[in-house]
């Protein structure tokens, strides 16, 4: 077999030439190390750091100590307006819904547990050998039209995805319906499946915010039915717009838009090529970068008007039936109370909920994460903590090591103590962790370093890479379609969250209103006609 260089692109044809695989691997790279054959691995972006010592966190119990210490000290103590970025707050949640599309890991919580004091990485055998991602990682809207992660089917009424019905309550805001919540099961004894959502990913009932953005997806799909589609084009058009929405407004909001359309452009990706039957996913991805949002979260939203200053508490204690972060409610009501119905326009552009911005800092509530997953280690609750112990559990390179990896330069000592505070500059300096740095840490940190509300070059390249090539690689993908336009949205060619929104009529003042589809539109989709419908079956 021909060597390639990391980063570089093989062809390798059977003998009828009809198979292509994508190969990437370093030169006289050990074979121990190199990626295991299996659609749906965890694995290493680059695995050539898993073989030098000074690419990863000592192993120590000092090491251990230092990241609890850290982790502590990224307690965002105020906030005030002055520390809100320009990012719009859906978006923190859009990119919930986003990772729980692609990824969910689950054995990490059987092995050894975060708060044993002999804490040690895992070795390359178990991570690979052992982890597996429960989801799809294709974007192909599983988690709205799959059977849920214990095997139950979405519930639907012929072609239209069922929705629930919310409870009467006092305080329902102006012009919302009775469907606004997520078809539930009944009251039950048993806490797991206590008005369960019935959906594909049981954990976008984690906290309400999400929980209403999912039904925002299902009212999506029965509006298109509404307009004429069967379930199976409403389902390939809903999946496709959801495909540009993910590259041309959200990512093209926390990445940095130049490193994005270059990525786009560029037709190939430099670090993150999985081979053709192994679309693997990479753990620096999904264990550090993609950790980014919960710096983003706030400690409270201007919910509706008749909860304006409602607690991140109360968003994952009121909705959380199926979820992990807290399972535990009171009585309450069958479904949603109509009181809570989102008014989303105060997430939006123009609204008043800004997300907080990416750096080393969280939101407090999110040291105190009540009965995660059942668990009574102190560790689990602290999502600080939990994120850094865990990425030292699951062997990922320093931030330093992936920067010098891609060819970047890396952050100095001076340039991250300027963003990071006194209180964690002091850790990191007595730890020796300042040029060994924790790669979510470095994330933020790098984020934190720039003059906009995105991610630096290290975090806006690997989220590009890979969330373009998820793209590329899932069902009725619009990269692999020529010249592929959104057409539901309330301009030509333009596609957003509000257009998503609006699409499933849960805005009141919506900005613009959406172009109906005509029945010429509905007739050349189903002939395959139109442009903007191409590869569509009939």
């Amino acid at each position: 077999m021909a060597q390639i260089r990391h980063g570089q692109m093989a062809s390798l044809s059977s003998e009828d030439g009809t198979v292509e695989v994508a190969l990437k691997f370093k030169l006289n790279l050990p074979p121990e190390v190199l990626p295991k054959s299996d659609a749906r691995a965890f694995d290493f972006l680059f695995p050539e750091l898993q073989t030098q010592s000074d690419a990863l966190l000592p192993e120590s119990p000092d090491t251990v100590e230092a990241l609890k210490r850290l982790g502590l000290a990224m307690v965002e103590q105020q906030v005030s307006e002055d520390s809100e970025s320009a990012t719009p707050a859906a978006y923190t949640y859009l990119g919930q819904f986003l990772a729980h599309e692609i990824t969910f890991e689950k054995i990490s919580d059987t092995l050894t547990k975060l708060d044993d004091p002999a804490l040690m990485p895992l070795s390359l055998g178990a991570i690979r050998e052992q982890f597996s991602n429960e989801r799809s990682p294709k974007l192909d809207l599983d988690s709205v039209y799959g059977s849920s992660l214990r095997g139950i089917p979405v519930p639907r009424i012929g072609a239209r995805l069922a929705l629930g019905k919310v409870s009467e309550a006092d305080g329902r805001p102006v012009g919302k319906d009775d469907w606004q919540d997520l078809p539930r099961t009944a009251r039950s004894a048993n806490s797991e499946r206590d008005r369960q959502a019935l959906i594909g990913d049981e954990r976008n009932d984690e906290n309400l915010i999400t929980a209403q953005l999912h039904v925002a997806f299902l009212r999506a799909h029965n509006e298109l039915i509404a307009r004429g589609f069967s379930f199976e084009e409403a389902r390939v058009l809903l999946r496709q717009h959801f495909q540009w929405l993910v590259i041309h407004d959200f990512l093209k909001r926390v990445a940095d838009p130049e490193i994005v359309q270059d990525t786009l452009a560029r037709g190939y990706n430099r670090f993150y090529m999985p081979p053709v039957e192994r679309l693997y996913m990479p753990l620096e991805f999904s264990a550090a970068v993609f950790r980014f949002g919960h710096s983003m979260v706030r400690p409270s939203y201007h919910y509706n008007d008749t909860f304006p200053s409602a607690t991140l508490e109360e968003l994952f204690r009121l909705t959380a039936f199926s979820g992990n972060l807290n399972p535990q409610t009171d009585d309450g009501s069958d479904t949603l109370p109509e009181s809570w119905i989102i008014e989303w326009e105060h997430f939006l552009d123009g609204g008043i909920n800004q997300a907080q911005p990416i750096d080393t800092f969280l939101t407090e509530p999110l040291f105190a994460l009540r009965n995660f997953a059942g668990s009574e280690q102190a560790n689990e609750h602290r999502l600080a903590v939990r994120n850094l112990l865990r990425g030292y559990q699951l062997r990922l390179p320093t931030g330093q090591a992936v920067a010098a990896a891609m060819g970047l330069p890396a952050l100095n000592t001076r340039e991250m103590k300027a963003v990071v505070g006194s209180a964690q500059a002091a850790i990191l300096q007595e730890a020796g962790l300042m040029q060994r740095t924790p790669l979510w840490y470095y994330i933020l940190a790098e984020s934190a370093a720039q003059l906009s509300d995105t991610l630096g070059p290290v975090g806006s390249t690997i989220l590009a890479e890979v969330l373009i090539e998820l793209v590329r690689r899932s069902e009725d993908s619009i990269l692999l379609l020529e010249n592929w336009q959104p057409s539901l949205g309330a301009n030509p060619g333009r596609f957003t969250l509000r257009d998503l929104l609006s699409l499933a009529g849960v805005l009141n003042r919506p900005a613009e209103p959406i172009n109906p589809l005509d029945d010429d539109v509905v007739s050349a989709l189903r002939n395959g006609s139109a442009p903007s419908f191409a590869g569509i079956a009939s």
